[in-house]
């Protein structure tokens, strides 16, 4: 959330002008400028006693963040043909999301647009490791399909098997 506090008296200070120069600042360089700036940039020149302040660190909800990616991106590139109203043709994620992603996008868009953000949506499976669970970072039960290709660097225990052997595995597996 876009609110500096006021390093004594936990005063948040949050208005229309520095909400300005946060939007003016994120148009210019992208949501990153937020952690890549100090207080002193971000606030406006109108805020005399600058170093008072730390910026806030709060998130108000990912999926009300991702779930309003549909206001940011598919109305505001022109490169994709479509106006502020129109809906993205396709979203496509894992069905993990159907209680993520989709339906925080659905239920922003209706309630600001009073339509989806989407004309459809496809969701996929997972790959399951030996145990039958779905592969996950987290869990470190990942197959690196780059090891697959190129091989380990000890070629005897972790042989190269190429592209094609890659593609063959994810072509049948059911």
């Amino acid at each position: 959330l876009p609110v500096f506090y006021h390093k004594e008296t936990g005063e948040p200070l949050v208005t229309d002008e520095t909400l300005d120069k946060i939007v003016s600042l994120v148009e210019e360089r992208g949501t990153n400028v937020w952690f890549e700036l100090e207080v002193e940039d971000l606030l406006p020149d109108s805020i005399t006693n600058k170093g008072d302040y730390v910026k806030g660190t709060d998130t108000m909800d990912v999926w009300f963040d991702s779930g309003t990616s549909w206001a940011g991106v598919v109305g505001q590139r022109s490169e994709l043909g479509k106006s502020d109203d129109q809906p993205a043709d396709l979203y496509l994620e894992g069905s993990d999301q159907h209680r993520g992603w989709f339906q925080s996008s659905l239920l922003t868009s209706v309630a600001c647009r009073n339509k989806a953000p989407y004309s459809s949506v496809l969701t996929h499976g997972f790959v399951l490791d030996e145990k039958g669970f779905k592969m996950s970072k987290s869990l470190g039960n990942v197959v690196d399909p780059k090891l697959v290709i190129e091989g380990g660097n000890n070629l005897k225990k972790e042989p190269a098997y190429g592209a094609d052997v890659l593609r063959l595995w994810v072509a049948t597996v059911d």
